[in-house]
């Protein structure tokens, strides 16, 4: 009798254990993914603690994350609006280029891409997958990036491996090996390479691993192996800061640009792609001239006081690709040259730019979270694990930051 009662007890004890599991995602084990081409409901995974299936759960989960807020007060998961995709035009000479690349395809990349047949979606949930995200580098806006991406991770109930590859495309691609022999639930990558960034999603789409590009926008070949894009929306963010200038100094004035590091979309969106909307848009904002000095603030103020002394009442606009250390730089050298007649814009939104912006160093900035920009990315993997069928691209939302509301972006993120 004792025996009997014995083996009834450890049926019903191994019974518990298995309900209480739940889902933990596939992260390499050899169960294959629902197959979501059926009109069947997923199946009921278990879930966690607090009743329901994992995907009901999931769910309830997504529908709180608009609740979610940053360090700065803003929501934090919340898609932006995306811009619609206007014709390619058939004439390749009339679409701006520089350097060899016709910078349409890449504000626009993956938005029309003829996807690779999509690794399909589990369509159990989100609580207890996991995601590599591999970023970038050791920059404090990458440490905000991830802040926001745990963030969502711990909202959304998911582990997140994060890997930060020091600016080294070689070490990226090690990361990408080591993300795929660890066989995650899904892999979010930022490459760091337009160029090496098809090679870098085929191999891990050929793993059968979805991914999503975040942060920077990959190529368009690249594109057709991702789930989606998740990322700031430069371009468009620097047409809207690019008409707040030109209204500020009433569409005239003689515009010097400094860029981001060539080749990078960053360079594309805050250099090429001002300098056309101008000459769109704008005739009379003329072009004065454009230098790469990179993110040190004595190389910046030493091409901004260059540029007094070259241009003088000439120059009365400076387009700035970063806040901080730029940004520094350039009003250093405007305040010691004693010409508060410039007006400046910039990528933000630092603490260094935020604190510009008030004392009048720059006029206005972009508002660009970066907790968010890794927090959105998150999202889109939740909406992938709860089967939802995801847009091409997602932005982050966007403003522009004045003195007269910087107030309301604050503490910064970095």
């Amino acid at each position: 009798m004792k025996k009997r009662l014995l083996l009834v007890l450890a049926v019903v004890l191994a019974a518990t254990m298995v309900l209480a599991s739940g889902c933990t995602g596939n992260g390499g084990s050899s169960a294959a993914p629902a197959d979501t081409g059926s009109s069947a409901a997923p199946a009921d995974t278990g879930g966690s603690a607090g009743g329901g299936s994992n995907l009901e759960q999931s769910l309830a989960l997504r529908d709180a994350a608009s609740g979610v807020t940053g360090s700065d007060g803003q929501p934090l998961l919340i898609y932006g609006d995306a811009r619609p995709v206007p014709d390619r035009p058939d004439d390749p000479d009339a679409l701006p280029e520089t350097d060899g690349l016709k910078y349409w395809d890449i504000e626009y990349a993956g938005r029309l891409t003829e996807k690779a047949d999509p690794i399909p979606s589990p369509a159990d949930g989100c609580i207890g997958k996991t995601i590599w995200v591999i970023g970038q580098s050791e920059h404090p806006y990458w440490t905000a990036v991830f802040h926001g991406a745990q963030t969502a991770a711990d909202s959304l109930q998911i582990t997140l491996e994060l890997h930060n590859p020091n600016g080294d495309l070689n070490q990226q691609n090690q990361l990408i090996d080591q993300a795929i022999a660890a066989q995650p639930d899904l892999i979010m990558l930022s490459p760091l390479d337009a160029q090496a960034s098809e090679q870098q999603f085929k191999k891990i789409y050929d793993a059968g691993i979805p991914a999503i590009a975040f942060n920077m926008v990959p190529s368009d070949a690249a594109m057709k192996y991702v789930l989606c894009l998740t990322a700031p929306d430069d371009f468009g963010q620097f047409k809207m800061l690019a008409e707040y200038l030109a209204e500020e100094v009433g569409g005239k004035g003689g515009v010097a640009y400094m860029t981001h590091l060539p080749g990078g979309s960053p360079y594309f969106a805050r250099y090429s792609n001002v300098r056309a909307y101008y000459a769109e848009n704008y005739p009379d904002m003329v072009y004065l001239d454009h230098q790469s000095p990179g993110f040190e603030a004595p190389k910046a103020k030493q091409v901004v006081a260059d540029w007094i002394t070259k241009f003088g009442d000439e120059l009365t606009c400076i387009v700035l690709s970063d806040d901080s250390a730029q940004g520094e730089g350039c009003a250093q050298a405007i305040q010691e040259a004693g010409r508060d007649d410039i007006k400046v814009i910039a990528a933000g939104n630092s603490k260094v730019g935020m604190d510009l912006v008030k004392s009048g160093g720059i006029t206005a900035i972009t508002y660009q979270s970066a907790e968010a920009d890794g927090a959105i990315a998150v999202l889109a993997a939740a909406d992938y694990f709860n089967g939802v069928d995801l847009e091409p691209c997602y932005y982050l939302p966007q403003a522009v930051i004045t003195a007269d509301n910087v107030a309301e972006y604050e503490p910064a993120q970095w």
